[in-house]
């Protein structure tokens, strides 16, 4: 079996740049020759599509299901047993003297089933969550998925997305996958981590983002997962020297990619959905983003 080689783009934090980092790198690898598959484990909010657009989506299915409680009207009667047992507050008594599941709130854990004296709750599997899988504008695959507003279980739609993207790595002459994560260390980061082989980690020069970097930093490093950072609009401020200072002397063994500065050509990137490095290559945070994929490569075997 093919070694899979999995680059995961995280940040610890929203709103640093994440997703121009993921953007690039996969059309930067893809551009180089290398052949690649996308994937985007931010399945809340999935963006990645939003600047590698999907030309085709030749496969979408729901994936995830949650198990939520469900109340026969027509065999309750009104005891309200299942609201005082629910732990999780997601049976309420209505006006008009009925008991209503709030699906947001259930977790499906069944007490309100087991102590209904009429047996007027079932427990039924819900639909939470969306997986697509199609081809981008540039010709290699790309997985997303998206959550149902409201839902949980994204560690396992992210699960779901990682599988999908492995399946069409082997199924193809490829073996690295370009994962753009969610941000912060919740549940979707952990499930983006586990198994990854190296994460570039987004931080700009700011205390929130660096506060978030290291938290994502330490779960990175618990599952042994090799560390490169990306410092991103390092120019704003000079908290950019902090940041190498501490990766120096308390992270040795993480190494700084590179350093992006402020370049408004990302923003007319965005709006036309493209990569930075494609809208213009020769723009200042295209050559920073390049010298680090470019630094990246030096350090890992593709």
């Amino acid at each position: 079996m093919r070694k899979i080689f999995e680059i995961a783009v995280v940040s610890g934090k929203g709103g640093v740049g994440k997703t121009t980092v993921s953007a690039s790198l996969a059309y930067y690898l893809f551009s180089r020759g290398f052949r690649i598959v996308a994937s985007d484990a931010d399945v809340d909010t999935p963006s990645l599509k939003l600047l590698i657009p999907l030309k085709e989506v030749y496969r979408r299915e729901d994936i995830a299901v949650s198990k939520k409680a469900v109340i026969n009207r027509d065999k309750c009667v009104k005891c309200g047993r299942c609201a005082e047992e629910c732990v999780y507050d997601a049976i309420i008594h209505t006006s008009s003297s009925e008991f209503k599941v709030l699906p947001y709130m259930c977790e499906g854990c069944g007490v309100c089933r087991l102590v209904c004296p009429v047996d007027a709750i079932e427990i039924l599997n819900i639909k939470t969550g969306e997986l697509l899988v199609g081809d981008t504008i540039y010709g290699f695959p790309m997985v997303t998925a998206q959550l149902e507003v409201g839902e949980h279980n994204s560690g396992l739609l992210v699960g779901a997305v990682r599988n999908e993207a492995s399946k069409i790595v082997e199924n193809m002459d490829a073996k690295i996958i370009v994962t753009d994560g969610a941000p912060g260390i919740g549940c979707p980061v952990i499930a983006t981590l586990i198994g990854a082989s190296y994460a570039i980690v987004v931080v700009e020069p700011t205390p929130p983002s660096l506060k978030g970097a290291l938290r994502v930093i330490e779960v990175a490093k618990h599952f042994q997962v090799p560390v490169g950072l990306i410092i991103n609009k390092y120019d704003i401020s000079s908290y950019t020297s902090k940041i190498e200072e501490l990766m120096l002397h308390k992270y040795s063994d993480i190494s700084v990619l590179g350093k992006v500065p402020l370049d408004f050509e990302v923003l007319k990137a965005v709006a036309q959905r493209k990569p930075i490095i494609e809208f213009n290559s020769s723009a200042n945070a295209s050559i920073a983003l390049m010298d680090a994929f470019e630094k990246l490569l030096e350090r890992v075997e593709l």
